[in-house]
């Protein structure tokens, strides 16, 4: 039969398979656990990386907003300078302000635009030609006049291009706008350009700058600028509600960008309707690029391999002692206890392997000694059943005896039935018919009075038969022992039996006079009786000595006479007759739960010795 331990048992139930099952789990569940604790801290990487892109876009938001700021307050100068008003008819005030100012300005030109829209003033100044007032500009001023809040436009088209341009109100005494003053901006943003080129490295992305319509203005690349941004709408809606945003994009733009995924950064600006946005490959910017997957699938291939490796090892390990301590085992389990079990080490299996060579030495030492004691057992159930054939014989002859001595007490019975009767017949009978006889010879004489009435003979035979019939009631049943108990009676019943035979009678009893119940003292006076009668049928004896005491629990009666003696167990071959006497005494002790012992031989006299357990003042 196959171990199950081994290959070749059903897979699922080897130890070896629940070995490789179970590490292969717990090594699985670690990598898994690893993976998703490494995953979890990359994407959180990830989006503190994007953190960091938007942070810098909106820092490079933040500074465009403050470059802004400075050119509408430059501007805000112009139209607080002194003389300045729009509304006289004199320019000179205006012409020196912008003057003035435009040598701090940043931007090509400045302009002077009336509460028309039209351009009244530029600076510098065009020679022989008067200022153009392009529609764009009239565009402006409208939503200018319309908020009174200065203004930055998106990229506008102009005469001989696109321009930018930025202005403030100008107000009257009563604060109603009556012009504007403003500055235009070259399209390209030269200025705008080294910042940029901070937040993205070369070749490695670009960074714009977007308009609300989502038209670039500046990029790192200027082959873009006037060009709609990728994921414009999209754009146009963050610049419209100012919200900074991050997030990774390519779905909108895939096939203009190679089908690359790009990390988007976007960070509105305050002063204008602007945005900054960085784009940047996903792959460069966040950790798990296309280079973590690579590295997590190769690092838990390798950590499979020696997982696998260590798993076989231990599996190996556990199970081949297994393997050699379940094939010890069956060989045990067959019956084979010489062979000892090999050493295994001190490991949790080798300690078990030396328990179990223990127990097969004490498995062995036991299977001996239940052969020994069956051995002995056998030889006591061969003595035990001889004894009990013996029991059984001396049982059936016990029995044979009973029924001897049932028949004979029945015998005995109708003996002393037909004697009592004989005696009736042959003495009381007669003696009542002299009686009646004498009565009526009396009565004959009185009434003849022929002589003298023989009174006294009469009463002579009255008192005879009288006494006669006393003599057989005695003999029936005493009335001593039902008037005096038992000890009185034994005394009575020995005097009036052997002392008229010439045997001298002692009695010796120190039992305390309390009485008995009537079936035990009437079981002890029929012993007594018994014995007694056959002292004086068969003894010979001239001395007899009764002796009743009592010790502890237990009455003792012994009866010892000098007589002739007898052989208290003749051999079962003899012709001597069975001593039914004897054995009516013996039942009659057994039947109180007493023994009998007869001490006699010939020549040397009897003894019996009777003891029988007194009741207890309950049970009597």
């Amino acid at each position: 039969m196959k171990s199950p331990l081994r290959p070749g048992g059903p897979l699922a139930r080897t130890i070896h398979f629940r070995v490789y099952l179970l590490m292969a789990l717990g090594v699985a569940f670690s990598i898994f656990a690893m993976a998703l604790a490494g995953w979890l801290k990359v994407r959180s990487l990830d989006d503190r990386l994007m953190d960091g892109r938007l942070q810098a876009a909106q820092a490079v938001a933040d500074h465009l907003d403050e470059q802004l700021r400075l050119d509408l307050e430059l501007l805000q100068h112009v139209s607080t300078h002194r003389g300045f008003d729009l509304e006289d008819r004199s320019m000179v005030a205006e012409r020196d302000a912008m003057h003035e100012e435009y040598l701090h300005f940043r931007f090509p030109g400045m302009f002077l635009v009336d509460a028309k829209g039209a351009v009244v003033l530029e600076e510098p100044a065009r020679s022989g030609a008067a200022p153009a007032t392009p529609d764009s500009l009239t565009w402006e001023y409208r939503a200018l006049s319309a908020s009174g809040r200065p203004q930055v436009s998106n990229l506008l088209p102009a005469g001989d291009g696109r321009r930018i341009y930025e202005m403030v109100p100008v107000r009257n005494w009563q604060g109603r706008v009556v012009g504007a003053v403003g500055g235009r901006m070259d399209g390209a943003m030269a200025r705008v350009l080294p910042v940029l080129n901070h937040l993205v490295p070369p070749g490695d992305g670009h960074a714009d700058v977007v308009d609300g319509n989502g038209v670039v203005i500046a990029s790192t690349q200027p082959s873009r600028v006037r060009m709609a941004s990728e994921c414009q709408p999209h754009l146009t809606e963050l610049v419209e509600k100012k919200r900074a945003e991050v997030a990774r994009c390519g779905s909108c733009h895939r096939a203009r960008l190679f089908g690359a995924e790009q990390v988007r950064a976007f960070a509105p600006l305050a002063e204008a309707s602007w945005g900054v946005v960085v784009w940047q490959p996903r792959d460069t910017v966040v950790a798990s690029g296309a280079e973590m997957p690579a590295t997590f699938f190769g690092v838990g291939l390798v950590v499979a391999a020696f997982s696998a490796l260590f798993a076989w090892g231990a599996a190996r390990s556990v199970t081949e002692p297994l393997y050699v301590l379940t094939g010890e085992a069956e060989r045990i389990a067959t019956g084979d206890l010489d062979e000892p079990i090999p050493d295994l080490g001190t490991d949790e299996v080798g300690r078990l392997a030396a328990a179990l060579d223990r127990m097969r030495r004490s498995l062995s030492g036991l299977i001996r000694e239940v052969g020994e004691a069956n051995a002995v057992l056998e030889q006591r159930v061969e003595e035990r059943t001889a004894e009990l054939g013996r029991l059984n014989a001396q049982l059936r002859e016990r029995e044979a005896a009973r029924r001897e001595l049932l028949r004979k007490l029945i015998s005995a019975q109708e003996n002393e039935r037909k004697r009592i009767a004989r005696e009736l017949h042959d003495d009381t009978t007669q003696s009542l018919a002299v009686l009646v006889m004498g009565l009526e010879a009396a009565a004959s004489a009185v009434r003849s009075g022929a002589g003298t009435p023989r009174f006294d003979e009469v009463k002579a035979l009255a008192v005879r038969t009288l006494d006669e019939v006393h003599r057989i009631i005695r003999d029936l049943r005493p009335s001593v022992l039902d008037d005096l108990g038992l000890y009185s009676a034994v005394r009575w019943y020995a005097e009036s039996t052997l002392g008229p035979r010439g045997v001298a009678v002692r009695c010796e009893i120190s039992a305390p006079r309390r009485r008995l119940p009537p079936e035990v003292e009437t079981a002890l006076f029929r012993v007594c009786q018994e014995a007694l009668n056959n002292v004086a049928r068969h003894a010979q004896a001239e001395k007899v000595l009764v002796q009743i005491e009592q010790q502890g629990e237990i009455l003792r009666i012994d009866i010892e006479d000098d007589g002739r003696g007898f052989e208290p167990a003749p051999p079962a071959a003899s012709d001597e007759r069975p001593h039914f006497g004897l054995m009516g005494i013996r039942e009659r002790v057994e039947i109180l739960g007493g023994r009998l012992q007869v001490d006699s031989a010939p020549g040397q006299g009897t003894r019996l010795s009777i003891e029988v357990p007194l009741p207890t003042e309950g049970e009597a």
